[in-house]
């Protein structure tokens, strides 16, 4: 009779997992403030932590490791209400003793086996409460900040002086918004006399529509001073959408079109309303070097002769061993279609080299 007891209470063991591993599991109610859920991202990743809050392009999460951190929107391919922590099982009753004294006994015997055993007087458990903690990554910050300069010098049959600085910062969370701002400034001195003196700044932010990371809106702000041309000063503002035509991990390329206005300073005093139509391309062609560059072009309204475009392409690679600090080489020309008659200078062409510091 004890053993047919035996063979009853550990099929009783076996089945019941099993039961309870088939039934379906109720659905769960859709996550809000305060409740744990684990976020699926795009990348195939997961995180388990209490939702804080969430808008149209973004989720608050409150990590217990990480802290607070910001999820883009984008990035999340789904969310979910995290299942609450299963009940253990108790053990199935029995009125036979020497089977409850081997139930009872056997917790003990395994914690026995498992704990670690002290070598030459020391206790690993003491030596794993004294290690320290391993902290957890860094969040990678959206800012990129840029520095370049380059600077040339010659004193032979004249005393030559020119060079170029240029600075950005740039805020980007990626598949959501980028705020690029640039200030540029080209200086050359010739036996005393200036002869380029031109300051070039620009700010453009770019914001995703949530239901399709392709297609953005955009608005730009520009600035000009140049006090050896006719306009002197030039001030320009245009928006629009763009379209992100290629999307692939080494190349980009993005379309804008949109309207805007111009007004110039100086001998000319006026101002015209205008298209834009943009393309800016990123081509990463090793892990140390890329080629990224830019072609804008705004027509008047008026007379679609009357344009002015700026076209430009860099090429930087990585010094080894330095982190941030990168060769770069480029060109930018800017063309005017109309230009007051004492000033015929259409063109205007410049070619750079020198280094990048990223941070």
């Amino acid at each position: 009779m004890r053993i047919e007891r035996l063979i009853v209470a550990t099929l009783a063991l076996t089945v019941a997992p099993a039961a309870l591993a088939q039934a379906p599991a109720a659905p769960l109610p859709d996550p809000t403030p305060g409740q744990t859920v684990i976020v699926g991202l795009a990348s195939g990743d997961a995180v388990k932590a209490v939702l804080v809050s969430e808008t149209a392009d973004s989720i608050v999460l409150q990590h217990p490791v990480l802290g607070k951190i910001t999820v883009a929107r984008a990035s999340v391919s789904s969310m979910t209400v995290a299942p609450p922590a299963k009940a253990a099982v108790p053990a199935p009753a029995t009125t036979d003793d020497d089977t409850r004294l081997r139930q009872e006994a056997q917790p003990a015997a395994n914690a026995d086996m498992d704990a670690p055993r002290a070598q030459d007087g020391v206790n690993p458990a003491d030596d794993a409460a004294k290690a320290p903690p391993v902290a957890p990554p860094p969040v990678p910050s959206p800012w990129k900040l840029l520095f370049d300069g380059n600077v040339n010098y010659v004193n032979a049959a004249n005393k030559q002086l020119d060079f170029r600085v240029a600075a950005s910062a740039i805020y980007e969370v990626k598949d959501v918004e980028k705020w690029s701002n640039n200030v540029e400034y080209f200086f050359k001195v010739v036996d005393g006399d200036t002869t380029d003196n031109n300051l070039l700044g620009t700010s453009t932010y770019d914001h995703r529509f949530d239901w399709n990371t392709r297609v953005l809106w955009f608005v730009k702000g520009q600035g000009q001073m140049a006090p050896l041309e006719s306009y002197e000063q030039r001030l320009s503002a245009w928006g629009g959408l763009g379209y992100e035509f290629l999307k692939l991990p080494p190349a980009k390329l993005l379309g804008k079109m949109g309207v805007g206005y111009t007004y110039e300073f100086g001998d000319q005093q006026d101002g015209q309303a205008e298209l834009y139509a943009e393309i800016e391309w990123d081509w990463k062609i090793s892990e140390n070097q890329a080629i990224v560059g830019s072609f804008w072009i705004a027509p008047s309204f008026e007379d679609f002769t009357d344009y002015l475009f700026l076209f430009r392409t860099e090429w930087t690679m990585n010094v080894a061993d330095v982190k941030g600090l990168k060769m770069l080489g480029g060109v930018r020309w800017q063309y005017q279609s109309v230009v007051d008659p004492k000033d015929a200078i259409q063109n205007d062409i410049r070619l750079y080299a020198g280094l990048r510091y990223e941070i």
